[in-house]
């Protein structure tokens, strides 16, 4: 396994490989028919194979493979007197972008109780992954939830094998599996249209939302897919009947945009959880900040593309 950014390639040939790659291939089983190509036969053999070793089950949407990991055995969490699910922001994401010939490049988080960050962090550095973050999403969790960002670029497999190895010094429940027919009373498809973006009914009646930025975005020199944890997700957890919710955007920003997004979003009342930097090597520079509100979750939708229309991304 090797991180791209140890080696002094020069960006343009990285980049002209990384397109050629991400041309050719998309990227797991399920796959959602609106979001991307359909991805190879090999990508589909290497996908089922990392969740052999995660003991969890992923999908492919938008060229990218990802594995959602719920950490339902984190239980009772609150915010601000909320009860916050496991599927909505007590979870980490594995993403990857895979390549030929069984290589990929991974860019993941995962969320750790307050025991747990520095045995994760000692496994990650002992099979070559790269620790990128360590931080809170939202700064009042009750009890204190930690979050890790960490990437790899090399032999999917191998990458697979470091993340389970930190995954096991946890106390993650496995096997992970995706709810088969979720539901929500969320109006799922207006959220949508609202944002621009498509929605993803996840377990317990979540909506998860993802707008990926229009530029290039190159991490450890290599050229990436824009949804390769390097975009702007959105998820409404039903909260309080009907169609309210409780709302978590995390802003995935340039520099510039950092103020326009917070000065607009703060006029609307919301809680600013944190703002920080997830990605090592990367470029453009990104500055992540997941928010909080809850209320009407059309309203909350309106809100939030208000925020979404400072920055440079790609709507539906």
């Amino acid at each position: 396994m090797q991180d791209e950014s140890m080696f002094p390639h020069r960006r343009s040939v990285l980049a002209l490989g990384a397109s050629l790659v991400t041309g050719v291939l998309a990227t797991a089983p399920p796959v959602r028919a609106d979001q991307g190509p359909e991805p190879t036969p090999e990508q589909k053999e290497v996908a089922s194979k990392i969740e052999d070793i995660i003991d969890a089950q992923g999908m492919f949407s938008n060229g990218v493979f990802s594995i959602e990991i719920d950490r339902d055995d984190i239980n009772n969490v609150t915010l601000h007197g909320v009860p916050i699910l496991p599927s909505f922001q007590i979870n980490g994401t594995l993403y990857f972008e895979l390549w030929h010939n069984g290589q990929a490049v991974m860019n993941s988080d995962m969320a750790l109780r307050a025991s747990e960050p520095n045995p994760f962090i000692d496994q990650l550095l002992e099979h070559n992954l790269v620790f990128q973050a360590e931080h809170q999403h939202l700064y009042d969790f009750n009890p204190l939830v930690w979050f890790i960002h960490f990437r790899a670029a090399g032999d999917a497999l191998k990458i697979a094998r470091g993340i389970k190895a930190a995954l096991n010094v946890t106390s993650t429940p496995f096997p992970q599996t995706m709810p088969s027919n979720p539901t929500t009373p969320l109006p799922a498809d207006e959220l949508g249209q609202i944002l621009g973006a498509s929605p993803q009914i996840g377990a317990n009646g979540v909506v998860n939302f993802d707008l990926p930025r229009k530029e290039p975005i190159y991490l450890g020199g290599l050229r990436i897919n824009p949804y390769l944890n390097v975009s702007t997700p959105i998820a409404f957890q039903p909260y309080g009947g009907g169609i309210n919710a409780a709302a978590v955007p995390d802003f995935g920003m340039v520099a510039w945009e950092v103020q326009r997004v917070m000065r607009v979003m703060r006029k609307q009342g919301w809680d600013v959880g944190c703002l920080y930097n997830q990605e090592t090597h990367e470029d453009p520079q990104l500055f992540f900040s997941h928010q909080f509100k809850t209320g009407d979750s059309i309203e909350l939708a309106h809100e939030i593309r208000k925020g979404l229309n400072q920055m440079n991304l790609k709507f539906e």
